[in-house]
Parts: structure tokens; sequence; C-alpha cells
């Protein structure tokens, strides 16, 4: 099986989305580039620009960020259960015969 070589570009780009992908894990992003976890690992220790592989301590957010990011999700997963539930009334109207 031949070796694969990534660009340092590829590389780079690799560790900063598990970076910016606080709940993500190695090994969910390294199945999502189709790389190894180990290679991956690799990567972060050699790419990292903070002193900790922990996404968590990368990109600490202040707690004003943190309830700006909360309100965003909870309003698109109000307006999915909105739709969602526009859906199941017009389906369940249409099946009244």
């Amino acid at each position: 099986m031949p070796i694969k070589t990534y660009t340092e570009e590829f590389k780079r780009d690799a560790v900063a989305l598990y970076q910016s992908s606080p709940g993500s894990s190695v090994q969910e992003i390294a199945t999502d580039l189709g790389i190894s976890r180990t290679t991956l690992k690799n990567w972060i220790t050699k790419y990292s620009t903070s002193t900790s592989t922990a996404p968590e301590t990368a990109h600490a957010l202040t707690e004003a960020e943190r309830i700006r990011q909360l309100e965003r999700e909870v309003r698109r997963l109000r307006e999915e259960r909105d739709i969602l539930r526009k859906a199941a009334k017009y389906f369940a109207e249409e099946t009244n015969w």
C-alpha cells in the first residue's frame, strides 16, 4: 500500500479543525478527514498553536461568549422544532379522508 503524503497546509487545516471543534474527539476528526488517529495526533503535537492539545483550553470561552453560543443554538433548535410541528400537522390533516 503506497504511503500517502499530505501538504503542510492540509496538516495545519486538520489541526485547526480539531482545535475549533470543542465537542469532537481526535478519532472523529481523523475519520472525517480519512486519516488515522495517530497521524492526526502527531500533527497536533507538531502544529498546535497552544501548549495543550485539548480544544477546551485552546479556545477558552468567556461566559458571555458561551451564553451567546447557547442562545444561537436554542434559536436554531426552536426553528427546527417549529418546522417539524408544521410538517406533522400538514401530514396529519392530509391523511384524514
